[in-house]
């Protein structure tokens, strides 16, 4: 699943638009990290997710998405993508269900919080082909 979704938001609100999606992410139990204008949120353990896949409870899964922001012209965009997810910490079916699951929680928390701060244009999402 290599789904993006893209948050547009006005450019003169950018800054502030990372520094929200950061602390909702952060809110929601994820470990965040700003590196150059990107974030990165991880939440569960690797560990554990690989050695014993569907069998972690889910709030221990390994999960970890990258936000970067993307300026052209008058308007922003931040990206959020799944990273570091291989095939050995998917958990099977199962864990790619949770997966999924844990992927929408997350487009919503952004959505709702970059919302609430009034700096969300729109939101669209890409599908692979």
């Amino acid at each position: 699943m290599d789904t993006t979704t893209e948050f547009a938001v006005h450019t003169g609100d950018r800054c502030t638009a990372m520094e929200v999606a950061g602390a909702a992410l952060r809110q929601a139990g994820h470990h965040v990290e700003s590196t150059g204008g990107t974030l990165t949120a991880t939440t569960g353990s690797r560990t554990l997710t690989i050695l014993l896949g569907a069998l972690v409870h889910p709030s221990r899964e390994y999960r970890r998405y990258e936000l970067s922001t993307t300026v052209s012209g008058t308007s922003t965009t931040i990206t959020l993508r799944h990273s570091g997810h291989g095939t050995a910490v998917a958990g099977g079916g199962i864990g790619a269900g949770r997966r999924q699951t844990a992927w929408r929680q997350v487009n919503v928390t952004l959505e709702r919080a970059l919302r609430s701060a009034g700096v969300l244009v729109a939101r669209t999402e890409r599908r692979p082909f």
